[in-house]
C-alpha cells in the first residue's frame, strides 16, 4: 500500500535472520557489498539444468482491464483518477502526488476487477457522456481541488448506473448540483476535526492510522433517503465513513496508505464488490504456503508439515527456489555453498511426498538471491532479495532501492527457463504459479510474470508510470522511487494482467526484524476474524517451515474455528 511515509507493508521474515552468522555490513546509512575471498573448500552444485523452452508454455497473458476470477467481462466499469491538473489558482500536483494518485487508481482497479472488466482513465480526459458505455463508475479522489471537467461532474450528478466516489473533491459535485444534497440526504461539510482511528463496518471495528490524517466530514440531514454503511471516530461520536444513496455511494477516502492486515481497506474493498457485483454470495476461504523452500531445507521438517495437514485434508502450497547459493558462507560457518535440486535428492523425495499429501508447487524464483550481493543481507538465498535490490540504513529498516543491475525482459525469461529445467530434471511438476521473493520485483519483471505462468501468488508491487493517464502496460515511464505494494481479500486480475491469488494475513514472526514487530498466531487469527466483512474472502497466510509445527497447527486450526475453509491456490485463481 501506500503512505505519506512512503512506507509499504511488511517485508517477509529473511529465512535467513536464522542463522546467527548473517553477515551485513552498515556505513552511512547504507549496505554496501561485502568483498570476500572464497575458501579453497567451497561446496559446488551440480551444473544448471538445460533451459526450458518457454515458448511450450501455454500463453496465459490477459489483456490488461480483463475480469478477474469470478468477474464478468460484460459488467464494465470505468475508473477515473486525478492525474495531477488542479483548477486555477492552485498549481499542479507535486510529481510524488500525482505518482500517489496513480498508484491510488491502478489499487482499485485492481480490486474491481473481481466484479467485471474495467478501463481506467484521468479526470481531465474525461468526455461528455463517456458514462454511458459502462455498467459502473468509480472516481478515486486523491488529490484536493483536481481539475474536474464539467462534463463528468454532469454524468456522476445525472448517473442512472451504480457510481462510488472516494475521497477528495466531494464538495465539487455538491456545487455543481446545489440539489443534489437533498436526493442523497446528506451534506459534505469541510473536514474531520481529528483523524479517526477506526473505521466500524458491519460492526466489526477496523484499524486506521491515526498519521493519515483527516477525511471529508459528512452531515447526515435525511436518514430516510440513505444508508450509512460503514462510521469513523477517534473514540468520541461516530461519523459517516461510507454512505449510500440509491446508486450513488461515497466514501470518504481512498484507502490505501498506511495498510495493515486489519485495516479500513477491508471495507472499502467489500463495498466496491457489494456495488459492482451485487449478487455475491457469502462464501469464506483460506489458503496456507510453505515459504522458502531451496535445496538446503530440511526434508524431514517437509514431511512432518505434509503429514499435519495433509492428515487434515488440508490442501498447501509450497513456495520452493530450485538453487540454493550462499557465495561468501554467511550462513555456512563462512564456507561458499551451492546447491541444486538435483544435488538434494532427499529433499526432492520430500516434496513428491508432499504433493501426494495435497501439495502443489509455487515456484518463489530461481535463487531468492542476487547473485554476490548483499542484498540486503548477505547474499544467501531464502535471506535476500533476487529480482528487486535492497539496504538495511542506519536505523536498521530495509529499504528497497530499484531493480537489479542487467534487469530486462530478456534476463528475466532466461532465469524463469532455467530455474523451471531445475523442476523438471528432477521430475517435479513445472510450477504454474510464481511468488516473487519477498515480493520485490521490477515493472518489467511483474509484466513478464503473466506470460508465463497461470498466476502469481503474492502481494503485488506497483510503480507510478505505469498507467500514464490510464493507458497500463508501459514499462518505459517507471518511476521506481516509491514501490507501492497491494494485498487482496479476493483473486484479482491486476494491472500486469495476471491473476493474483492472495496473501493477505502476512506470516508468523515470533522475533521483531527490522522494522516490523512480532507477529503471533494470535495476531493472524485476530486479522483473519477481521477479514470476514468481505462477503467472499480468502484469509491467506504462509508459514516458514523452521518455525515449531504448533504454531502452523494453531492458525489452521483457528481460521477453520471462525468458519474458513481450506482449499487449493489454482481452485481460487478459477474463481
Amino acid at each position: 500500500m501506500t503512505g505519506k511515509r512512503k512506507g509499504h507493508r511488511r517485508r517477509r521474515t529473511p529465512a535467513g535472520l536464522r542463522f546467527a552468522a548473517l553477515a551485513v555490513v552498515v556505513a552511512t546509512g547504507l549496505v554496501m557489498l561485502v568483498v570476500y575471498t572464497r575458501p579453497a573448500g567451497a561446496i559446488l552444485a551440480s551444473p544448471a539444468a538445460a533451459p526450458v523452452s518457454l515458448g511450450d508454455r501455454l500463453a496465459l497473458g490477459s489483456e490488461v482491464g480483463s475480469p478477474g476470477p469470478g468477474g464478468n467481462r460484460a459488467h464494465r466499469t470505468l475508473v477515473v483518477y486525478d492525474a495531477g491538473e488542479r483548477d486555477a489558482p492552485n498549481p499542479p500536483a507535486a510529481a510524488d502526488e500525482a505518482g500517489m494518485a496513480e498508484a491510488h487508481a491502478m489499487q482499485t482497479a485492481n480490486l474491481v476487477s473481481r466484479a467485471g472488466s474495467w478501463t481506467m482513465r484521468a479526470a481531465a480526459d474525461y468526455q461528455a457522456g463517456e458514462i454511458g458505455g459502462y455498467q459502473a463508475l468509480v472516481y478515486v479522489g486523491s488529490i484536493s481541488e483536481a481539475a474536474l471537467p464539467v462534463a463528468l461532474l454532469a454524468d456522476v450528478a445525472a448517473a442512472k448506473v451504480p457510481v462510488v466516489w472516494m475521497g477528495e473533491n466531494i464538495h465539487r459535485l455538491a456545487e455543481h448540483d446545489p440539489g443534489i444534497t437533498a436526493r442523497w440526504g446528506w451534506t459534505p461539510v469541510g473536514r474531520t476535526p481529528t483523524s479517526p482511528t477506526e473505521v466500524r463496518y458491519k460492526n466489526v471495528p477496523l484499524e486506521r492510522n491515526p498519521e493519515i490524517g483527516s477525511i471529508p466530514l459528512v452531515r447526515r440531514e435525511n436518514p430516510a433517503v440513505n444508508e450509512v454503511l460503514a462510521e469513523s471516530g477517534t473514540g468520541g461520536e461516530p461519523t459517516p465513513w461510507a454512505v449510500r444513496s440509491g446508486t450513488f455511494t461515497y466514501l470518504a477516502e481512498a484507502p490505501f496508505s498506511y495498510v495493515n492486515e486489519g485495516d479500513r481497506y477491508l471495507a472499502a474493498a467489500d463495498i466496491l464488490l457489494g456495488t459492482l457485483a451485487p449478487k455475491t454470495e457469502e462464501r469464506h476461504r483460506a489458503l496456507v504456503r510453505i515459504e522458502d523452500i531451496g535445496p538446503r531445507t530440511d526434508p524431514g521438517q517437509i514431511r512432518r508439515i505434509a503429514d499435519l495437514l495433509g492428515g487434515q485434508g488440508i490442501p498447501f502450497s509450497l513456495a520452493v527456489y530450485p538453487y540454493y547459493a550462499d557465495p561468501h558462507g554467511v550462513a555456512n560457518g563462512g564456507r561458499p555453498t551451492f546447491a541444486r535440486l538435483v544435488d538434494s535428492p532427499a529433499l526432492v523425495d520430500a516434496l513428491h511426498y508432499a504433493i501426494r499429501r495435497g501439495a502443489t508447487m509455487i515456484m518463489h524464483g530461481y535463487s531468492h538471491q542476487f547473485e554476490e550481493l548483499a542484498n540486503p543481507y548477505g547474499g544467501a538465498s531464502s535471506a535476500d532479495y533476487e529480482f528487486y535490490t535492497a539496504i538495511v540504513d542506519k536505523n536498521n529498516h530495509v529499504v528497497e532501492t530499484g531493480p537489479v543491475p542487467g534487469d530486462s525482459a530478456e534476463w528475466f525469461r532466461e532465469r524463469i527457463a532455467t530455474g523451471l529445467g531445475e523442476f523438471r530434471r528432477v521430475g517435479l511438476p513445472e510450477p504454474e504459479v510464481f511468488e516473487f521473493p519477498h515480493y520485490g520485483g521490477s515493472a518489467v519483471d511483474y509484466k513478464e510474470v503473466s506470460s508465463h505462468f497461470a498466476a502469481r501468488y503474492d502481494q503485488g508491487s506497483y510503480f507510478a508510470g505505469y498507467c500514464p493517464r490510464g493507458a497500463c502496460g508501459s514499462t518505459s515511464t517507471v518511476s521506481y522511487q516509491t514501490k507501492y505494494g497491494q494485498y487482496f481479500p479476493y483473486p484479482v486480475r491486476d494491472v500486469y494482467g495476471a491473476v493474483v491469488i492472495p496473501e493477505n494475513l502476512d506470516h508468523i514472526a515470533p522475533e521483531p526484524f527490522n522494522q516490523h514487530p512480532a507477529r503471533l498466531p494470535a495476531d493472524l487469527l485476530a486479522d483473519g476474524a477481521k477479514s470476514k466483512v468481505v462477503r467472499d474472502n480468502v484469509a491467506s497466510f504462509f508459514f516458514h517451515p523452521f518455525l515449531p509445527l504448533e504454531h502452523l497447527s494453531t492458525v489452521v486450526l483457528g481460521l477453520r474455528a471462525q468458519g474458513y475453509e481450506f482449499t487449493t491456490a489454482s481452485e481460487v485463481a478459477r474463481g
